[in-house]
């Protein structure tokens, strides 16, 4: 080669987006090694030289240096080579790349095939983790154990020889080996450390590591020592899945195994009793209550000894506030709906119309000038007058008004915006109190009309938004507009017993439930705000006859069993117009932190994802003496990370999305088609990628819900160009496996498409690719315009853009890049080593040029808002889930005194009203601020009352259907005078709602009128019976008002006749009208015996008998098939079941039947359904109690 002579000087060269692809892809390729693998960029540098030098060596054997450098590039990208890499033989990557006796494809088998780390690393590596908590004695004794157990079982000796630990692990690792497979030295260093550890260690095994084995393991070492051990998993799916792949294992070593996912009774305590139970937090915490509040017994003498979590940080941190509940039957909360959907309409009248502006619902302009005169005496009519005086009415319009006040909205609706403003002018005139700040709506942009100094306004003007006759309050915060709606609620609502009015606009509450309305108000109004901003497919979805959440930040898991709370459920229901549910007060509860310290310090984990040292001390702050190590994977982690991307807008989201699955699954010069998991923030988003693929993508697949039948997703391999479209769900737990060619083109290619809340959730989607050693690369692709609730990252994405836009405008480093590629081209012709220098100097400079990039930058937003999350977490989330946790057990020790005073039969009315006191009492007087101390105390005070009451026979709570409840027990007794007295009670407490308490006091005077006719007896009765009947139009006429509040507000969308709430509100409306019919047959058949002088002759009935037998006839078939999904384990499908419409007329008379109405009075029937309905209500309520 002459060097002298490195060829013609070229003066002029192409642009960089016009060279060949291949040659930006070196030069992209090279910059990945520093932004990815953090290559340094004169490392880079050499690594290049290195490469030309070779392929100079070499030169005879290849025809080509572009697509070669490019294989050889992005065999090093593929497997993860990073500066530091060593071989077997301790060479670096540029030391082998050097050695030009090793052919090409020797030097990329090496590169390709790691082995697994040996002891020495794996101790090593443990050691120099910072935030493990080992010491040298502990890694000194873990290396012992494994290295003399490894030994025995390479040599497959007996271990005659070794005892304690050692002994135990050598019998785990052989019949692990023998049901299963051999237990890496990762695995057998794992289950050592848990092992030595006399309180709680939690370990962090990487994504594909093999958690379940070592979970198994040591679950197996405890229970050979004979204690009791709970394994508590994420989802009820991987927890059968776990126990049923591991249960051979349990069952060579004599260890009982089951999982307490759907079983019920005697499966139910069968389960407990064997030494190994698999489940969820849910459901072991779910049957501490039944235990203990509902007093089965389901535990038997099982104590909490040892618990084993898998994805410990969900359960610990994501999802540790979480509370189980057991559903109480608190029908009186049903009279809560009328007001819920008056505060659901009233918020809809509310609108934002820009940046901290809002209007509420259009008021004709006398409505608001009449609102704002102080003066005494002025009427509506007065105001009318005026208006026409001035001539923004017409003459004689009042008149007109006056003789058919119908025309008033003709005649005001179309006064011009300017008439307006000076008819305003003048009432400010001639009534001080009414000031008046005026806008009008131009083409979307407020303009002000009437503008004023401060020296004008003696007060705070009102801001109106003008429209014709019509006027809008305006409201420059949301605090206003809350304080609005409030007063708006408040002037409606009324409590019982009261006067009634006559007019629609009012909403009426039974008055025992005034003080939880008084603490639950504004949260109730905040929530119903709350829900006009939540998305379907976002936070919740609607699955058939519900809205079921979706934990979309972290797990993307439908949670079927779950519900929100202070009204939020009930809002998202009125806002689709889904059967309502009612709303329920927590009388017990435990949340996940609250179980797991029940185990002290024996709490074991794993997981993918421990997190940094923010995380590390929040779960040491909450679990004492509980610690922490990360354990290595078993081979080099060969995960590429493509640099990230924040973009502006959807658009453009969309397009470099797609370009990066279209570019990944297409096969190339130097590589073969890969397969590409897309994960979505939320289910809605990801039917928009999934619609924008729809061709560029034949072979895609939507993995979003987790009640569809995804096994396949699971099972099968991904091939070349396969694509899933996915939530959170394909993150966590999800073992995704590809084909052998995939793992030779690169592996799985995972795009995140949005910025999780924390690096944990990142973690766990990037770990779906590159597992056991496989080759695999990820990506984050952001929209700012997803950004929700964090205003920080969106100031930042659009700063970062003003700025990188001016860089770029001043950037000379597309110029490098140009004359980069032009050397590249004139070396290829003379191969010179001044020209091989000068390109690898010119590499290093544009190399050395990188920043720190936007996605970085919005990752340490993220960051910090998540430690000041977990701070947050700890210091109020906690402290207040303790409190309620210490306030259960004080009511639990007050039940279990009640069960004992009473031989453990109480009666079932005491209960429920001490339940429901209690709920209500934790919903009205918890005070976050309020000490323990002083929260226990006032509890007993108040629980000791209340039994006091009880033993009274008076209801904690002013709850009249109590009454009703005890009076019907001492009716079945025999003891009419003392049920009559109860009822009574009911009726004096609130006479609005008392149609029951009336219609049973009818019939048991009734009762002891037949014994002796008295006709004085015989009017009381009709009276009873002609209040029950207006008592239930009063009740039909707030079920009125709750259709009318929720039905105006999809007025335009699809059909009310045809939706599940109507159909909901039709059915209860329906059984009122059946209770109205057979009080309205009582009083006909009482007329008649009053007129002929002769006893009244009934028949007692059970409630059930409303309606005739051919309206139950559907139900055996339903109920068939709610059995048929409880054994073939699908609880969803249960929760779906009994949300069906033919359902509905059964609850609402379970309802009935709970407030008090048991039985009802008719004439004999020819057909008797009373085994058929004794059966039906004895099914139901055992399958209500299978679901919740």
């Amino acid at each position: 080669m002459d060097e002298t002579n490195p060829g013609p000087k070229v003066h002029t060269f192409l642009p960089f987006h016009m060279v060949h692809r291949n040659e930006k892809i070196i030069l992209n390729k090279l910059q990945g090694l520093v932004r990815n693998i953090k290559w340094s960029p004169s490392d880079v540098s050499d690594l290049f030289d290195a490469l030309l030098n070779r392929f100079e060596s070499f030169a005879n054997e290849r025809s080509d240096l572009i697509p070669w450098m490019v294989q050889m590039l992005h065999c090093i990208e593929v497997n993860c080579i990073s500066s530091t890499w060593r071989s077997k033989s301790e060479n670096t990557l540029i030391e082998l790349v050097r050695e030009t006796r090793m052919k090409d494809e020797n030097l990329k088998k090496l590169l390709a095939d790691d082995a697994d780390k040996t002891l020495t690393q794996i101790i090593g590596e443990i050691r120099s983790e910072k935030l493990n908590q080992v010491n040298d004695e502990l890694l000194k004794e873990v290396r012992d154990i494994v290295s003399s157990v490894d030994q025995e079982l390479t040599s497959k000796g007996n271990g005659q020889q070794l005892s304690g630990l050692k002994k135990d692990l050598l019998k785990l690792c052989q019949t692990a080996e023998k049901t299963h497979f051999r237990p890496r030295l990762t695995q057998m260093v794992s289950w050592c450390l848990m092992a030595l550890s006399n309180t709680g260690r939690l370990i962090q095994v990487g994504t594909g590591e093999g958690k379940s084995c070592i979970v198994a393991m040591f679950a197996a070492y405890r229970a050979m020592k004979g204690d009791k051990v709970d394994i508590m998993s994420s989802s009820s799916v991987l927890a059968e899945r776990d126990m049923e792949d591991w249960e051979e294992f349990y069952a060579t070593l004599n260890i009982s195994v089951d999982c307490n996912v759907n079983k019920q009774d005697e499966d139910l305590k069968k389960c407990y009793k064997s030494q190994v139970v698999y489940g969820t937090v849910e459901q072991f915490a779910g049957d501490w209550l039944r235990q203990h509040f509902h007093r089965m017994d389901i535990f038997s003498q099982r104590t909490f000894q040892c618990a084993i979590l898998d994805e410990v940080d969900s359960l610990m941190l994501d999802k540790g506030h979480n509370t189980v509940y057991l559903s109480s039957d608190m029908p009186a909360l049903q009279h809560l709906n009328p007001l819920l959907a008056f505060i659901w309409a009233t918020s809809n009248q509310y609108n934002k119309i820009g940046a901290n502006k809002y209007v509420g619902q259009k008021y004709l302009f006398p409505q608001v000038v009449l609102k704002h005169i102080k003066e005494k005496g002025i009427e509506e009519y007065a105001i009318l007058q005026i208006a026409e005086d001035t001539g923004v009415l017409s003459k004689g319009s009042v008149q007109e008004i006056q003789r058919d006040p119908k025309r008033l909205m003709e005649k005001t609706a179309s006064v011009a915006t300017d008439k307006l403003v000076d008819f305003l002018r003048t009432i400010e005139k001639r009534f001080p109190s009414c000031q008046f700040a005026l806008y009008t709506n131009r083409n979307g942009v407020l303009e002000k009309l009437n503008r004023k100094s401060q020296e004008e306004c003696e007060q705070k003007p009102v801001s109106l938004l003008l429209d014709g006759g019509f006027c809008q309050y305006m409201y420059h915060d949301k605090d206003s507009v809350l304080r609005a709606a409030k007063e708006e609620i408040k002037h409606a609502l009324h409590f019982t017993p009261c006067e009634l009015k006559k007019t629609g606009d009012c909403c009426y509450v039974p008055g025992f439930l005034y003080d939880l309305v008084k603490s639950k108000l504004q949260v109730w109004i905040e929530n119903a705000f709350l829900a006009q901003s939540m998305e379907d497919e976002h936070e919740y979805i609607q699955e058939q006859h519900r809205i079921v959440p979706v934990d979309y930040s972290c797990t993307g898991v439908v949670e079927n069993f779950m519900e929100w709370s202070d009204g939020l459920q009930q809002f998202l229901e009125m806002k689709h117009q889904s059967k309502m549910s009612d709303m329920t007060a927590i009388t017990n509860y435990m949340s996940n932190v609250g179980l797991l310290q029940l185990y002290k310090s024996q709490i074991y984990g794993m997981s993918g994802t421990l997190g940094q040292q923010p995380e590390i001390e929040t779960l040491q702050k909450i679990y004492t003496n509980i610690q922490t190590c990360q354990i290595p994977s078993f081979k080099r982690r060969k995960l590429f990370e493509v640099e990230g991307a924040v973009v502006i807008d959807e658009m453009t989201w969309i397009k470099n999305i797609c370009d990066a699955v279209v570019e990944q699954i297409q096969e190339t010069s130097y590589r073969g088609a890969r397969a590409v998991l897309i994960i979505c923030e939320t289910i809605k988003l990801a039917k928009v990628l999934h619609q924008a693929l729809e061709i560029k993508v034949p072979n895609k697949t939507l993995y979003i819900n987790n009640n569809m039948d995804n096994s396949a997703i699971v099972t099968n391999k991904l091939g070349a160009g396969e694509v899933i479209i996915a939530t959170n769900l394909a993150g966590r737990g999800t073992d995704l496996q590809v084909s052998d060619s995939v793992k030779t083109a690169g592996g799985l290619f995972v795009v995140q498409t949005f910025l999780p809340k924390d690096a944990r959730v990142e973690a766990q989607a990037f770990g779906r690719a590159a597992r056991q050693g496989s080759p695999g690369s990820a990506q984050l692709i952001v929209c700012s315009q997803h950004l929700r609730d964090a205003e920080p990252l969106q100031l930042l994405v659009l700063t970062r853009k003003f700025l990188s836009l001016m860089e770029n405008m001043l950037d000379d480093s597309s110029s490098f890049q140009d004359l980069f590629v032009m050397k590249l081209r004139l070396y290829q012709k003379s191969f010179t080593n001044k020209q091989r220098k000068e390109i690898s100097s010119l590499l290093s400079h544009i190399l050395t040029e990188e920043s720190t990039s936007d996605i970085m930058l919005a990752k340490k937003i993220r960051d910090e808002s998540e430690a000041g999350r977990l701070s947050r977490y700890v210091d109020h989330h906690i402290p207040n889930i303790k409190k309620k946790e210490e306030l259960f057990n004080q009511y639990l020790e007050i039940l279990n005194h009640l069960y004992k005073s009473n031989s453990n039969k109480p009666a079932a009315s005491d209960v429920s009203a001490l339940n429901e006191f209690w709920g209500i009492w934790l919903l009205t007087k918890f005070n976050e601020e309020e000490s323990i101390t002083t929260l226990k105390n006032s509890l007993n005070e108040d629980l000791s009352k209340a039994i006091q009451k009880l033993r009274l026979r008076e209801p904690p709570l002013p709850n009249l259907h109590h009454y009703t409840l005890f009076g019907n027990e001492l009716r079945e007794k025999g003891m009419l005078s003392e049920s009559i007295n109860m009822y009574t009670k009911a009726i004096d407490d609130d006479p609005c709602w008392a149609a029951i308490a009336y219609y049973n006091r009818a019939f048991a005077n009734l009762t002891q009128l037949n014994k002796l006719f008295d006709p004085e007896c015989i009017n009381e009765i009709l009276k009873d019976l002609q209040k029950s009947l207006k008592s239930v139009e009063f009740y039909c006429d707030q079920l009125d008002i709750t259709y009318r509040c929720i039905a105006q507000q999809n007025s335009g969308s699809n059909r009310n006749s045809t939706t599940r709430f109507y159909k909901h509100i039709k059915v209860r409306r329906i059984v009122q009208v059946a209770f109205k019919a057979n009080i309205f047959e009582a009083i006909q058949k009482v007329d008649r015996a009053k007129d002929l002088g002769c006893p009244v002759r009934f028949q007692k009935k059970q409630v059930y008998f409303l309606f005739p037998p051919e309206h139950f006839m559907p139900l055996p078939v339903l109920f068939m098939e709610l059995e048929r999904e409880i054994y073939s384990r699908g609880p969803q499908m249960i929760h779906n079941l009994v949300s069906h419409p033919s359902f509905d007329t059964f609850i609402e008379l379970v309802h009935l039947e709970s407030m008090g109405l048991i039985h009802i009075y008719a004439q004999d029937t020819l057909i008797s359904l009373g085994f058929f309905s004794k059966s039906l209500h004895k099914a139901f309520l055992g399958f209500l109690k299978q679901i919740y």
